[in-house]
C-alpha cells in the first residue's frame, strides 16, 4: 500500500515538472525560429536594398532572370520571409519601382506559390496569399481572387474584396458586390469608399445586377440591395461615378418591387444620384403613402435631403402619420425646407393631433 501510495506521489510531482519543461522547451523552439525569421528579414531587406536600382531599370520578367539568382529561398521559412519583404518594399516604395518589385516577385515563383496556397493551404496561409496578391495588384489572378471572393469562410470573402478592389479592374466589380451581400453595414462603407477609389465608371456592372433576373429570388435580393445600399453610401459622390439617369430610372423601377427592403434602399440610391423630372419627384412623393411604414420613413427624410418644395404638404401630413419614425423624419424634413417649412412647422402646434405637436416640439428643439 505504501509502495502505491509513493508511486502517485511521484507522478503528481513529476507530471507537472514534465509538463513545465515541455512548455519551457517548445518556447526556445518557438523564440530560436522567430530570431532565425528575423534574420532571414535583414537578411533579404539588405539584399533589396543593394539591388533597388538594378530593379527599377528592369522592364520584362526576363530581365530579373539574373537578379533574381541573388535571393537564394529553400526552405519554406525563407520563402515566407522574401514574400513579406518584397510587398513590404512594394507598399513603401514609389510608383516607379513597384511594377518591377511586382515582376520580380513574379519571376522568382511566389505567384505560382501564393496560388498554390490558395488552393490548397489553411484559411490563415489563403487569406495572406490573397492579401499578397492584391497588395501586388497581380491582374492575372483575377479569376483566382474571384473564386475565392466566394468562399465559404466570411473573413476571407473579405480579404478576396479588398485584394480586387486593389487590381482597379472592371471585372472585379461584379464579384465584390455578390461577395458582399453577405455583410454588414459598416463593411459596405468601407467597400464603397474603396470601389470609388478604383476610379472606375460603374454603371454598367452595377446597374446590370440590378436588371438580374437569374438565381434564387433571395439571393436576388440580397444582391440588388447590396447594389443599392452601396450606391447610398456613396452618398453625392455617385453622380461621378454612376451614370445619374440610368441609375434613377433602375432605381424607379425597384419603387414598385413588392419588396420593402428594395423599395426603402430603391429611394435611398436616389437620394444619394438625385432626382431632375417631375416623375422623379412624383414617385418620392408618392412613397410617402406607401402601405409600409418604413418606405414612408425613407421617403419623408428623402423629401427633406433633396429639398422638394412640392414635398411640403405632403410632409405636413406626414407627421400625423401612425409611425413614429414617419411623423419625426417629415418634421426633421420641413426644417430642412427653409421658411416654408418651419412655418408649417409652427402652424402644427396648433394642431388637435397631440401626437403631431410633440413631434414638432421635439423637431423644434432640435439642432
Amino acid at each position: 500500500m505504501f509502495g502505491w501510495l509513493l508511486l502517485i506521489s511521484s507522478l503528481l510531482v513529476a507530471i507537472p515538472i514534465g509538463g513545465l519543461a515541455l512548455t519551457l522547451f517548445y518556447r526556445t523552439l518557438q523564440a530560436q525560429r522567430v530570431e532565425r525569421q528575423k534574420q532571414h528579414y535583414e537578411r533579404y531587406r539588405g539584399q533589396l536594398g543593394k539591388l533597388r536600382d538594378a530593379i527599377a531599370q528592369a522592364k520584362s520578367p526576363e530581365d530579373l532572370i539574373a537578379l533574381s539568382q541573388s535571393f537564394q529561398a529553400t526552405t519554406r521559412d525563407e520563402v515566407a520571409a522574401l514574400k513579406h519583404v518584397i510587398v513590404e518594399a512594394y507598399g513603401e516604395s514609389p510608383d516607379t519601382i513597384r511594377k518591377p518589385l511586382a515582376l520580380l516577385y513574379e519571376s522568382l515563383g511566389l505567384v505560382a506559390d501564393d496560388m498554390q496556397t490558395i488552393r490548397n493551404g489553411t484559411l490563415e496561409e489563403q487569406s495572406h496569399a490573397t492579401f499578397r496578391l492584391g497588395r501586388l495588384r497581380h491582374l492575372p489572378a483575377l479569376d483566382t481572387l474571384e473564386r475565392v471572393s466566394k468562399h465559404h469562410s466570411a473573413e476571407l470573402r473579405l480579404v478576396a474584396i479588398w485584394a480586387l478592389t486593389e487590381l482597379a479592374d472592371a471585372r472585379g466589380i461584379k464579384p465584390i458586390v455578390i461577395a458582399l451581400s453577405g455583410a454588414n453595414g459598416w463593411q459596405l462603407m468601407q467597400a464603397a469608399n474603396r470601389l470609388l477609389d478604383m476610379q472606375l465608371d460603374l454603371t454598367l456592372p452595377l446597374l446590370e445586377l440590378l436588371d438580374s433576373a437569374g438565381g434564387m429570388r433571395e439571393r436576388r435580393e440580397r444582391i440588388i440591395m447590396t447594389v443599392l445600399d452601396l450606391i447610398s453610401d456613396f452618398g453625392p459622390r455617385a453622380r461621378n461615378y454612376i451614370n445619374p439617369t440610368a441609375g434613377r430610372q433602375a432605381a424607379l423601377r425597384l419603387l414598385d418591387s413588392e419588396s420593402v427592403n428594395l423599395r426603402t434602399r430603391a429611394i435611398r440610391a436616389l437620394t444619394a444620384l438625385g432626382v431632375e423630372s417631375s416623375r422623379e419627384i412624383e414617385s418620392i412623393l408618392r412613397a410617402l403613402k406607401d402601405q409600409s411604414w418604413e418606405v414612408r420613413a425613407v421617403a419623408a427624410r428623402a423629401i427633406g435631403d433633396l429639398q422638394l418644395a412640392d414635398g411640403l404638404l405632403s410632409l405636413q401630413e406626414a407627421v400625423s402619420d401612425k409611425a413614429w419614425w414617419v411623423r419625426h423624419n417629415a418634421a426633421q424634413a420641413l426644417k430642412k425646407l427653409g421658411d416654408a417649412g418651419e412655418a408649417i412647422l409652427l402652424q402644427l402646434m396648433q394642431s388637435d393631433d397631440r401626437f403631431a405637436r410633440e413631434t414638432v416640439t421635439q423637431a423644434l428643439q432640435s439642432n
